[in-house]
């Protein structure tokens, strides 16, 4: 009998054990799952990219905060999110502090044309989103009409010392294109530019001729300036640049495969047609 008893309790002191075991396992699972979901928002976090955009380049680029407008956002949002399926933070910037955050790691990429500087810290898509042309403005009444009339390429600006140029800060291709220019004002808002000419602060100004008579006809300026369509002084291709040290340039492969469809299609000026007359670009 005492026999039975010990060997019953030894048998009943196992299965307390065991129920003991199962039940700080059980606790143990539960755990981890609490972490597991609350990392779980984290994680999807991390599929995010942000790019960031100027935010005086209207009708281009130009906003407030996370609140972007303008082309650059549109083709971003029409080919990387309802294209591609990805999640993007648009995110409006002075467009130097954009380019620096980029260049540091803090924000993936901009939408821009290239320039050597921004080879060194980025990839471009293989194609451009859309293509545009640099033209020369100047003001109606300024006198430097006719001289600016016979000016064919950039470098036949140094041969007329007395301009006094202008352009938005910021613009690598313009420090580059004006670095031998003798007078060279920058200005934040690139929108003050068409009145500047006006009141002849500046004498010439080389934009894309859709972005500057968009601001000059906004301010009811159009009337008083000239510029010069037929001597295109440089065509550009506007691309998506993503930073070296963002985690997402590998989305650059599948960004290009898409580009490439699109164009082969035709698709791709379709949808600039469609994004330039939605943003007052005729």
């Amino acid at each position: 009998m005492r026999a039975n008893g010990q060997h019953r309790g030894r048998a009943g002191a196992k299965g307390v054990g065991k129920l003991a075991q199962l039940r700080a396992r059980a606790a143990l699972a539960c755990a981890l799952a609490g972490l597991l979901t609350l990392a779980l928002p984290a994680v999807a976090g991390t599929d995010e990219i942000t790019i960031v955009y100027g935010e005086a380049y209207k009708p281009f680029a130009w906003g407030k905060g996370l609140e972007a407008r303008g082309v650059q956002r549109d083709f971003v949002q029409r080919i990387l999110v309802d294209k591609l399926g990805l999640k993007v933070r648009h995110e409006v910037l002075p467009w130097r502090r954009a380019q620096n955050y980029v260049r540091d790691g803090e924000r993936d990429g901009f939408f821009t044309v290239p320039t050597d500087e921004r080879a060194t810290y980025t990839d471009a898509t293989a194609l451009p989103f859309y293509e545009t042309a640099f033209v020369m403005h100047t003001a109606r009444q300024s006198p430097h009409v006719e001289a600016l009339r016979n000016v064919h390429a950039v470098q036949d600006l140094e041969a007329l010392p007395e301009l006094r140029h202008i352009h938005m800060l910021g613009s690598g291709w313009h420090e580059a294109a004006l670095k031998n220019m003798r007078s060279v004002e920058r200005a934040i808002d690139a929108s003050r530019i068409p009145g500047m000419l006006v009141s002849q602060r500046a004498d010439v100004y080389m934009e894309q001729l859709e972005m500057f008579r968009f601001q000059a006809e906004e301010q009811g300026l159009l009337g008083q300036i000239v510029s010069f369509p037929e001597t295109p002084l440089r065509k550009v291709g506007w691309h998506l640049f993503i930073g070296k040290k963002s985690k997402h340039r590998d989305l650059l492969h599948r960004i290009n495969e898409v580009l490439r469809q699109m164009q082969a299609s035709g698709e791709l000026d379709r949808l600039k047609r469609e994004i330039f007359l939605s943003n007052g670009i005729r």
